[in-house]
């Protein structure tokens, strides 16, 4: 029975790589002037409903399940990955796009889901939204209010957000930054291995990984 699941589930994840290939030109284009400029979540949702309606069909109902899971997980997951390309985060317009594409996605998922695990995974969207909106006084109390709730945010991550918008002056930036460097010195891999989160599967971003000082500066 156990190989049989493992088989099954090996199948799963399959086919959310199936998916998500057919939407990496999509993904891959998030944050860029296409995407502030275009509505890229439409082709997505229609990708998603007419693969999601053949698996409604013809997996058993616990497969569907975890297939829908990783769907999300891996949706909620790309919008993260997209900061480490070559992007611009246009504060107030990036966030008012991610809150209406967020609303969108939550209400699509919610539709073959527990709307409870969909609030829980879109949270590392929120959290997104929250860092690229934050004030400079602000920056730092949120990234360590979010660290407690998330222990292996990636510092790496909130250096790319930050580095990438565009509110922030240069040497702003470079005391924010440092601060930040300091304060995380105390993180360690055993700590952080005994409290993964979805942060844990960014493709970009190790949970320890720390951008190298001056990698921006």
């Amino acid at each position: 029975m156990d190989i049989f699941m493992g088989v099954a589930e090996a199948a799963t994840q399959t086919l959310a790589d199936i998916v998500f290939s057919d939407l990496r030109p999509i993904t891959a284009a998030l944050f860029t002037a296409d995407w502030y400029q275009d509505d890229l979540l439409q082709p997505v949702i229609e990708t998603l409903k007419d693969y999601c309606q053949d698996f409604h069909d013809h997996l058993d109902k616990y497969l569907y399940r975890r297939l829908m899971q990783d769907l999300l997980s891996r949706f909620a997951l790309s919008y993260v990955d997209a900061v480490a390309g070559k992007v611009k985060l246009r504060k107030g317009q990036a966030s008012e796009k991610l809150n209406l594409e967020l609303h969108r996605a939550s209400k699509f998922f919610k539709e073959h889901m527990d709307g409870a695990a969909v609030s829980e995974t879109l949270n590392i969207v929120r959290i997104l939204i929250s860092l690229i909106d934050s004030t400079p006084a602000m920056i730092f109390l949120e990234f360590f209010s979010v660290k407690k709730q998330y222990p292996d945010l990636p510092l790496a991550l909130i250096e790319d957000i930050l580095s990438k918008r565009d509110d922030l002056e240069k040497q702003q930036l470079k005391s924010i930054l440092e601060s930040l460097r300091q304060k995380s010195k105390g993180d360690t891999g055993s700590s952080l291995a005994k409290q993964r989160t979805l942060f844990s599967k960014l493709k970009n971003y190790s949970p320890l990984g720390s951008a190298t000082k001056g990698r921006f500066l």
